[in-house]
């Protein structure tokens, strides 16, 4: 299915003529080139043809009533007519959809017998694996809710979550328990082979439409966690219009983290679909030469990713070789802007024969609301709806813009979840009756300035309020600034994200500059991973505008001039001292002068994406290039000089020797051309 373009507008409304329809749709396309939200006073009406025309924009595919059971129900029937066909994959460890509904028919026992039903909430804290999918399956085939919280998240964090759903029981695997730090909740760990393997299956409890199927939490407007319900009906709704627009039996790579929403894309939009799930491990998620062997070895169709991610994921590719990701047909992006520059390196990679799918949608809207499939490189923007989806581009007065006029997005239809958990007064300034549809229809209020293009896709402009994403996160830079006044010695303080959305850089005024280090030790115990900065600098005072206010423009210059610096540092020799090498790698990535030797690299500010900038910094300050995940394993200066010095004696540099590039290009072009072969079985299989 492609993208809504401005042929909608050249389609008369019942009852209306289709040359006055075309007349005043092209007269509502070139009314207006460019105003700002709030001019709508100015703005010429639009007569009731023109009305129709701008509705219609926005207006996604009817969605079919058929296969939008909920979710577990699909999965169920699934497993019952075919059993031995493998649903998940994790490593070496597989499931098949026989096993992996009796694995959750079990976990769905044990929460009834601990008196879980509908209405309840279920916390999952689980790491990457099988059992990670099989919880969730088990929480909704009980009939509640699942609340995963991320491992990554400090135990404030997590207990905060549990604390603010209500939760009486957390899944967990391995040894993830002892992150359950609140008195009285139950804790049961769905790995173990007497839960895997043995004991009581529940059947799929019947779930009603309104009934809650997860909630997942984001960052609210003061720093408190704020968890957005989601029902059945929504669910199933998003997950039929995925399996409309991206049609087949997938074999997916899940990227996302549990508690990240567009896990629910991969997870549900493949299960239901009868594909296969490949779930990136521990380690694997986060190295990308890994992520290329886990494409190749499953023969993966269709993977999801920040951008960020897929852009680290293509420098792999072009270092390695792209013949590991031949199998692609589909590669989407969601979460962050797509920057056109990485739209121009897919497609010089791989041309027509991966396409690449930018969606958007906030969490309010169940994972996605606007999709736009690019074929080839060219101006990037969200597309237009999704199935069962409702678009509206409204003025402050809440009034519809022409084409080409700036308003702010609110999404109706099928996708629009309950609201917030527990937050009526939230749930209605956010969560609006929607006086397009009628009824008792709602539509959510995003805070995102968009306009319609002269294509009749939407174009995304930013925020209305302080609110960025951050590796795909949502954070409130407001609720980071109160987190960081509310410090010891802090006066004062503006947080500023960089320009590729990947970290955060905290501007402060205080007193006892060389405590910054606890400052962020301190954030790091209560906010999330994503909305803790990735460094603190101390001013004497910040630059103002003419209000007076804090100037975050020049703020954000500053930390723009300071990349231009890093980025001009001049490699060191391979031949030098190794700790002084990986100190100038740090120093570059981190973008600090000073860097100590037996200093946590995460501590420091550093994440998983800036890892794998190290690991590129490294190979050329040392000519050494560890793994990813030895980084991860081995995070201060001395334990990473000491890869470097292990490399560098067996030969692992990059400098490798021409007998070596041979063969390696040997190798590359017989992937190639079994990578070919994959290509062409997986088009004919999709064409049948």
């Amino acid at each position: 299915m492609s993208s809504p373009s401005a042929a909608h507008l050249d389609q008369p409304p019942a009852g209306g003529g289709s040359e006055e329809f075309r007349q005043r749709a092209d007269e509502v396309r070139a009314a207006i080139t460019d105003r700002p939200l709030g001019t709508g006073d100015s703005l010429p009406p639009i007569d009731e043809v023109g009305r129709r025309a701008v509705l219609d924009l926005g207006l996604g595919s009817p969605l079919p009533e058929d296969g939008r059971e909920p979710v577990h129900a699909q999965v169920a029937a699934l497993a019952a007519a075919e059993p031995g066909r493998v649903a998940v994959v994790c490593g070496e460890d597989q499931v098949t959809r026989g096993e992996l509904d009796a694995w959750a028919g079990r976990i769905a026992a044990r929460l009834a017998g601990a008196g879980i039903g509908p209405g309840d909430r279920v916390g999952v804290l689980a790491d990457r694996s099988t059992a990670m999918v099989a919880a969730v399956l088990g929480v909704v085939r009980a009939g509640a809710a699942y609340v995963p919280v991320d491992l990554a998240n400090p135990d404030e964090r997590i207990a905060a979550v549990f604390a603010d759903a209500r939760v009486s029981v957390v899944l967990v695997t391995g040894d993830a328990g002892r992150r359950v730090t609140t008195p009285g909740l139950s804790v049961v760990t769905v790995d173990e082979p007497s839960i895997r393997e043995e004991g009581e299956i529940l059947p799929p409890a019947p779930s009603g439409p309104r009934d809650a199927a997860y909630l997942i939490y984001t960052s609210g407007s003061t720093g408190a966690p704020k968890g957005v319900v989601v029902e059945h009906s929504q669910l199933a709704a998003s997950t039929r219009a995925r399996r409309d627009v991206y049609p087949g039996e997938p074999v997916f790579l899940l990227l996302s983290p549990l508690a990240f929403d567009s896990s629910v894309a991969g997870l549900w939009g493949t299960l239901t679909a009868g594909g296969r799930l490949i779930v990136a491990g521990p380690d694997e998620f986060r190295d990308p030469p890994a992520l290329l062997g886990l494409v190749e070895r499953h023969e993966v169709t269709q993977l999801l990713s920040v951008p960020s991610l897929y852009d680290a994921l293509l420098v792999a590719g072009e270092r390695f070789g792209l013949s590991p990701l031949a199998t692609l047909t589909t590669v989407i992006t969601a979460g962050e802007a797509l920057p056109e520059a990485l739209l121009r390196r897919h497609t010089e990679a791989f041309g027509a024969g991966t396409v690449l799918v930018n969606e958007y949608g906030p969490t309010e809207a169940t994972v996605w609301a606007t999709y736009r499939r690019f074929d080839a490189a060219g101006p990037v923007d969200i597309g237009g709806p999704v199935p069962g989806a409702r678009l509206y581009v409204l003025d402050e007065a809440g009034r519809l813009v022409p084409p080409g006029v700036t308003g702010e997005l609110h999404i109706g239809g099928a996708g629009v979840s309950r609201g917030y958990f527990d937050r009526p007064d939230a749930t209605a300034r956010a969560f609006t009756p929607d006086p397009f549809a009628g009824g008792h229809a709602r539509m959510y209020r995003t805070g995102d300035l968009v306009r319609w293009t002269g294509t009749g896709t939407l174009e995304f402009l930013g925020r209305r309020d302080n609110q960025v994403k951050i590796r795909g996160h949502r954070v409130e830079l407001d609720a980071v600034e109160a987190a960081l006044r509310a410090c010891t010695g802090i006066r004062e303080a503006v947080v500023v994200p960089d320009t590729t959305g990947t970290r955060l850089t905290g501007f402060v005024v205080t007193g006892a500059p060389d405590e910054l280090s606890a400052v962020r030790e301190s954030l790091a115990r209560v906010l999330p991973e994503a909305a803790v900065p990735s460094r603190l600098r101390a001013l004497d005072a910040f630059p103002v505008t003419v209000n007076g206010k804090a100037d975050r423009a020049a703020l954000a210059g500053l930390l723009e001039e300071e990349g231009r610096s890093a980025e001009q540092l001049v490699p060191v020799q391979p031949d030098g001292d190794p700790v002084a090498q990986v100190s100038a790698a740090w120093a570059e990535v981190l973008e600090i002068s000073s860097v100590p030797g037996d200093v946590n690299f995460f501590d420091l500010g550093g994440h998983s994406l800036l890892i794998i900038r190290l690991q590129d910094a490294l190979a050329r300050h040392t000519g050494v290039q560890p793994s990813v995940v030895d980084l991860f394993r081995c995070a201060t200066v001395t334990a990473q000089a000491e890869l470097v010095r292990a490399g560098a004696a067996v030969g692992t540099g990059t400098g490798a020797g021409t007998g070596e590039q041979a063969a390696g290009r040997a190798e590359r072009a017989r992937r190639e051309r079994a990578a070919r072969a994959r290509r062409r079985r997986v088009q004919q299989g999709a064409a049948r």
